[in-house]
């Protein structure tokens, strides 16, 4: 007698559409397509932040965001949260060169609006994100879950998590960072970069209360800058070369604090403390499209910039929102007529300010001094044009 062995197949759900990754930009794509009705799986293997009391430390990744931003969350109804949990607004913007004379502050008045922006700590934004999330029927959890294999059945993707549990629907988006998954599965390539230079970032206390500018010096190692976040606090960033970050990552916190006395300018005020560090290598990356059958990335899965204005959160919610509004009058969510649409709409975006990060980087480490001169010219000739640094300014505060 032969004996037949059954194997179960894993358990199944349908839903419309399903998302891998759920930081700042895939717990905002879920909730936004959640808000919209569409019935959404959330994919996230990593631990989901919490929103911080008035003690807890900073967190040392944080993000400027642009008034569109800003409102985007608003839209989503977890600006008001983000806003009274912890966040300091900024209302200038300084830049100025090292190596010459070069200077420009930016105002909020140049853009009509009350702020610049937000500098806001990138774990409170997806804590508020996951709060709503949690309070949204539409939006299915799968957390401490991770995708093992997908393939394409008729007009559905099929994605299996955990080895356990099959996933169904019409579209798989891809919202899960550079190292994406979802990127590598469905057959997109990328063009990447690595930078010779690395970030230090240190979260510290210092002598000026609450302050409202950030600051940006540009040096021929790589650019030093500040960021306020709410009360005495700030957020240091140090880009230097990446073994000069190591060694000085090594040091205790007086060596470090004396490090920064000697090195940055005294416009950040007595430093009196830090309380978290960190640091991480730069890499450029941008896929060669953002679309396959059934499936689309967004955020850090399609493109990664230089992080030294901070902008890579806000290129993630420009996506989002293209996203959004291409698949909102849509009865097929992975057509590729919407598809392609969210894709026209938001390469180009993102490949100018790539590109323009770039400028910035390469542009002021150099040591030639025709540069040097050309440089500085243009900085004091945007400082001295008001409408320049207007359309500067606006720019910079994502009125594109």
């Amino acid at each position: 007698m032969t004996t037949q062995t059954h194997t179960p197949h894993p358990p199944h759900s349908q839903h419309d559409v399903i998302v891998v990754g759920g930081g700042m930009v895939g717990a905002s794509i879920a909730l936004a397509l959640g808000q919209i009705g569409w019935q959404v799986a959330l994919v996230e293997d990593q631990p989901i932040p919490t929103l911080p009391d008035a003690q807890a430390p900073f967190d040392i990744r944080v993000s400027a965001l642009s008034p569109k931003s800003i409102a985007f969350l608003q839209q989503l109804g977890v600006w008001p949260t983000i806003r009274h949990t912890r966040s300091a607004p900024y209302r200038r913007m300084r830049v100025w060169d090292a190596a010459g004379g070069g200077d420009v502050t930016f105002q909020a008045s140049d853009t009509g609006l009350p702020e610049l922006g937000f500098i806001v700590e990138n774990s409170l934004i997806q804590a508020a994100l996951w709060q709503a999330i949690t309070n949204t029927d539409t939006i299915t959890c799968f957390r401490h879950s991770h995708p093992t294999h997908w393939h394409i059945e008729g007009n559905k993707a099929q994605l299996c998590v955990n080895g356990e549990h099959r996933l169904s629907a019409q579209l798989l988006i891809g919202a899960d960072g550079a190292k994406s998954w979802v990127r590598t599965a469905v057959g997109i390539t990328d063009t990447h970069s690595e930078y010779d230079t690395a970030a230090q970032v240190l979260s510290v206390r210092t002598d000026y209360p609450q302050q409202d500018i950030t600051w940006q010096r540009f040096t021929p190692h790589g650019p030093q800058a500040f960021l306020p976040l709410a009360g005495n606090h700030a957020s240091v960033v140090w880009y230097d070369q990446i073994e000069a970050v190591k060694q000085r990552h090594s040091l205790t916190d007086e060596a470090l604090l004396d490090e920064l006395k000697a090195q940055f300018p005294t416009e950040l005020g007595r430093i009196t403390g830090i309380e978290t560090r960190g640091y991480f290598p730069i890499r450029r990356m941008h896929a060669t499209r953002y679309t396959a059958e059934r499936a689309v990335i967004l955020g850090d899965a399609a493109h990664t910039i230089h992080p030294l204005a901070g902008q890579g959160v806000n290129l993630g919610f420009y996506d989002v929102m293209a996203l959004a509004e291409c698949l909102k009058n849509t009865d097929d969510l992975g057509a590729p007529k919407a598809l392609n649409r969210y894709e026209r709409m938001r390469r180009a975006d993102n490949l100018i300010t790539q590109t323009g990060m770039d400028a910035f980087h390469f542009g002021f480490r150099t040591q030639n001094p025709w540069l040097i001169g050309a440089r500085n010219l243009g900085l004091t000739t945007v400082a001295s044009l008001s409408p320049l640094r207007k359309i500067v300014s606006r720019l910079a505060s994502g009125q594109r």
